[in-house]
This record gives C-alpha cells, sequence and structure tokens, in this order.
C-alpha cells in the first residue's frame, strides 16, 4: 500500500474515543501457514478481520455496521474498512476486549461468499479460541462466591 494512502488513514485515527468517532477493530484472524492442495505447497498470508461500529447517538451498537477481511497486512484491512466509511470518519481502534471480535467473524463468514476452505476453517478456529479466551475470563473475573455468604450459609447450617 503506498505509504501516502497509509498516511491517510493515520490522520482519521483518533487516539483516543470521542464523541462522534466510529469504533473499529482490526485483529489477524487467520494465520499464514503452508499446505498442500493437490500435491502442490501452497503459502497464504495473514489475513486480518476489520470492523466499524458508527458513533453512538444513544447506547453503542453490539452490531458492527462493516465487517471487512484483508491481507497479508493489517493496513490492508484498515484501508478496506476506511473504504466503507464516510470520507470523514475518524475512528479510534478498539482493543478486543472492549468489542465482539467473534460476532464480528461469525458475520463475515456469513455474509463474504468468496471466502475459501482454509478462510472459512481458520476463521472458526479464531472464533473457538475467542469463546474460549472469553470463557476463561468471566471464570477468572466472575464468581457468585461471597465470603460472608458462605460464613452465613455455614453458621445456619452448623458446619
Amino acid at each position: 500500500m503506498p505509504h501516502a494512502e497509509v498516511a491517510g488513514f493515520v490522520r482519521r485515527l483518533a487516539s483516543r474515543w470521542q464523541q462522534g468517532c466510529w469504533t473499529g477493530l482490526v485483529v489477524r484472524v487467520i494465520p499464514a501457514q503452508e499446505r498442500d492442495e493437490n500435491g502442490v505447497r501452497v503459502r497464504t498470508p495473514d489475513h486480518f478481520l476489520g470492523a466499524a461500529w458508527p458513533p453512538a447517538s444513544d447506547a453503542p451498537s453490539r452490531w458492527p455496521e462493516v465487517v471487512v477481511i484483508g491481507s497479508p497486512s493489517a493496513d490492508n484491512a484498515l484501508a478496506e474498512l476506511f473504504a466503507h466509511l464516510p470520507a470523514d470518519a475518524r475512528v479510534h481502534l478498539a482493543a478486543i476486549d472492549d468489542v465482539d471480535a467473534a460476532l464480528a467473524a461469525r458475520i463475515l463468514l456469513a455474509a463474504d461468499r468468496n471466502l475459501e476452505r482454509y478462510q472459512r476453517d481458520a476463521l472458526d478456529a479464531f472464533i473457538a479460541a475467542e469463546r474460549a479466551r472469553v470463557d476463561a475470563a468471566i471464570a477468572a473475573r466472575y464468581t457468585d462466591r461471597d465470603p460472608g455468604f458462605l460464613r452465613f450459609r455455614d453458621r445456619l447450617l452448623d458446619r
């Protein structure tokens, strides 16, 4: 991608979320790989998911407005994303825990008829890994174990 084009996108990125900003995500969903295909060694590049949620007028939406895929670098996904946004849109790139990356990947799977089998398999793997990561975070951060309640219950039950 030409340097001037990347510089144009960088100027449209907001270092912090601001009122009126789109929320964006760019994340690698398909790692580069080598595989045999009909006896031929095939190399495929990294692929990055890009997604954007519009500025919230009242409450943020769970559903992204735009979902794209780009390769071989994150810049390509970002360029693809900006191609679908208003020309004056400012974008704050969110962290993976700020948005639902698995939902965006599911949308990409459902909406892009041109994905190849290896891309679909890798997206399925990304979605499963993302769900497992979120499940682990939930298990680590949330519990119904309240020490005060446990002491109370143990006194009631003479434990």
